[in-house]
C-alpha cells in the first residue's frame, strides 16, 4: 500500500511538472528593455552636440621630471582645436619644442587628440571650458585645480 501511494504521488508530481513546463513554453515572452539613463551631474561640462564650442586655443603647464632626473621642469603645453576635427599640439620645454598635428575626437565629455591611427592619444576631460589631462587609466591628473595638467581656453 505504501509503495502505491509513493508511485501515485510521484506520477502526480511528474504530471504537474510537465504541465508547468508546457505552460512556460506556450506563454508569450515579453522582451525586457532597459532604458538608457543619463547621469545627472552638478558639474558644468560640454555637451557632445556642441563640439563646435571646443574650437579654440588652450594653454597650460604640465610639470615634468626626466627619468632619474633631479630637476622638475614645467612644460608649456598648447592645444589648438580646429574645425574639421583637426588639432595642433605643442609642448615647449627647456630643450626645445615638439609639435604634432592630427585629428581630434569627442566621446561624450572626453576629448582625444591622435596624431594618426597608430599613435596613443592625448586624452582630456572637457569641463567648464577647460581640458583636464587624463592618465592611462582615464582618471583626471591632479584634481586639485591648482592649474597643473589643465589647459584653459584663451
Amino acid at each position: 500500500m505504501m509503495k502505491q501511494n509513493i508511485v501515485i504521488i510521484a506520477i502526480a508530481l511528474l504530471s504537474i511538472f510537465l504541465v508547468q513546463c508546457k505552460e512556460d513554453k506556450t506563454t508569450e515572452q515579453t522582451p525586457i528593455t532597459v532604458e538608457e539613463t543619463t547621469p545627472v551631474s552638478t558639474e558644468s561640462v560640454v555637451e557632445p552636440d556642441t563640439a563646435k564650442s571646443l574650437v579654440g586655443t588652450y594653454e597650460g603647464v604640465f610639470p615634468w621630471e626626466e627619468e632619474g632626473g633631479e630637476e622638475m621642469e614645467s612644460l608649456k603645453v598648447t592645444a589648438v582645436i580646429k574645425d574639421g576635427n583637426k588639432y595642433m599640439y605643442k609642448v615647449v620645454s627647456s630643450t626645445g619644442t615638439h609639435t604634432e598635428e592630427g585629428e581630434w575626437e569627442l566621446d561624450k565629455y572626453r576629448l582625444y587628440l591622435r596624431e594618426d591611427e597608430y599613435s596613443a592619444a592625448h586624452a582630456f576631460l572637457v569641463k567648464e571650458g577647460k581640458l583636464h589631462f587624463l592618465d592611462n587609466e582615464g582618471e583626471v591628473v591632479n584634481e586639485t585645480e591648482s592649474g597643473d595638467y589643465i589647459l584653459v581656453k584663451k
